[in-house]
């Protein structure tokens, strides 16, 4: 039993390339050559130029989003530099002026820190709870950090320990 060995494509081709002439070769090297020149073209340096046209025309609008961008900064900077801090307010004298306009007398009021207020009621109607929180942040810029609440006897009505703090 014989077998014959079938070449292998690289075999064929250099069987095929020893048959062709000298011209033959030149012209299909030079063809070959050629066609690699024109995908490189294609796949490569087309896309690379386009690319570089866009980044050109996006580095114009970048340069000028950056110059307003620095005019910006320059314009927080003077505003800053000029800008007048208003004296500090005393808390405790809005809180009494606000309760005062409201006819709210509170049980107690202390100062917790040199930020926060401790107010007390005995006796506060729990409906108007919410009206005063609005009145002494909107008024006192004061708002409530703590709450408490505790039911009383009568209806509606609770007594409030309230936190107030800028």
């Amino acid at each position: 039993m014989t077998t014959t060995l079938q070449p292998s494509s690289r075999e064929r081709f250099g069987q095929w390339w020893q048959l062709r002439s000298r011209t033959e070769r030149l012209l299909l090297s030079l063809a070959t050559a050629a066609v690699f020149v024109g995908v490189a073209w294609i796949a490569l340096w087309q896309p690379m130029q386009r690319d570089i046209e866009r980044l050109t025309r996006e580095l114009g609008v970048q340069r000028t989003a950056l110059g307003e961008a620095r005019r910006r900064v320059e314009d927080i900077a003077t505003l800053s530099r000029n800008t007048v801090v208003p004296a500090p307010r005393d808390a405790r004298a809005d809180l009494d002026a606000v309760l005062s306009r409201q006819g709210i007398k509170a049980t107690a009021i202390d100062r917790v820190d040199n930020n926060r207020l401790r107010v007390t009621f005995d006796t506060f109607s729990f409906d108007a709870l919410p009206a005063l929180l609005e009145v002494l942040q909107r008024d006192t810029k004061l708002r409530a950090v703590d709450l408490i609440a505790t039911a009383r006897v009568e209806t509606g009505q609770v007594r409030v320990e309230l936190t107030l703090a800028p």
